[in-house]
């Protein structure tokens, strides 16, 4: 009688209606709650390219031998498949200008190369794809050399972390470093007020802002690790390359 009342004729299937639209609606809700939840914590491949030629400049704001060095890889910055990194090293600090992007693992870095180079270390240097180095190349030739981007590298971005993962080659024996670069895309100018460049502007492509090793490859293994996210206005640059300071066998580039 009370149902009848309130809903009239029929009353209980208006009530059995009601319910079922009311679960439909909450399954509904649960769903979409779901779903963006997945979609928050699923990972970010986009935006990864292979660049076959990498090109690193090893250069000082304190070196007033490489502000033409530093114009001729900001041209070649934006050419298809290749990437450039600006990499400031801090021993030339004592002739009065210390740089503001200069730190101690980039110069080690650059040493790291001098080893395989019969210890050839200057500013500016150049290096292509880990192989060969000079002050400066012709845009042909750094063209000339092109990574074969073996093994494969895949940059998965989270919102906890950055999964790095490298897919094994079961029949490469292997002996690799993997190192992550972080840089900064784009152009940065530092006006220099003292040493051998004092009153000039120093411009920069894709500085970098840290350089570090972050495991190796021996035997057939595979390798997988994260790492911590970007900050703003960051990119990433994974490298694998044949030994420490050898070869550079594949890149992946990751910019937000």
């Amino acid at each position: 009688m009370i149902v009848s009342g309130v809903f009239g004729g029929g009353g209980i299937n208006k009530i059995m209606r009601f319910v079922k639209l009311s679960i439909v609606c909450v399954v509904v809700a649960l769903v979409a709650i779901a779903s963006i939840k997945a979609l928050a914590n699923s990972p970010d491949t986009r935006n990864v390219s292979t660049p076959v030629t990498v090109l690193e400049l090893f250069t000082s704001q304190g070196c007033s031998s490489c502000p033409a060095a530093n114009k001729f890889v900001r041209e070649l910055d934006g050419a298809p498949d290749l990437l450039t990194l600006s990499y400031s090293v801090d021993y030339w600090d004592y002739l009065g200008w210390k740089d503001t992007f200069g730190k101690p693992e980039f110069s080690e870095h650059q040493r790291t190369y001098g080893k395989q180079f019969g210890g050839k270390v200057y500013t500016p240097q150049m290096v292509i794809n880990g192989e060969i180095h000079a002050a400066r190349f012709t845009r042909k030739k750094v063209r000339t050399l092109k990574l074969d981007n073996i093994p494969d590298i895949r940059i998965k971005a989270r919102d906890d972390g950055i999964d790095v993962q490298i897919t094994p080659q079961s029949w490469l024996d292997k002996n690799w470093t993997v190192t992550a670069v972080r840089y900064r895309p784009g152009i940065q100018s530092v006006p220099v007020k003292r040493g051998e460049n004092s009153g000039r502007t120093i411009k920069l492509a894709n500085v970098v802002q840290a350089c570090k090793e972050i495991g190796k490859i021996g035997g057939r293994e595979s390798f997988s690790t994260q790492i911590k996210s970007l900050q703003p206005g960051e990119a990433l640059v994974i490298l694998v390359q044949d030994g420490k300071g050898g070869p550079i066998l594949s890149a992946a580039n990751f910019v937000p």
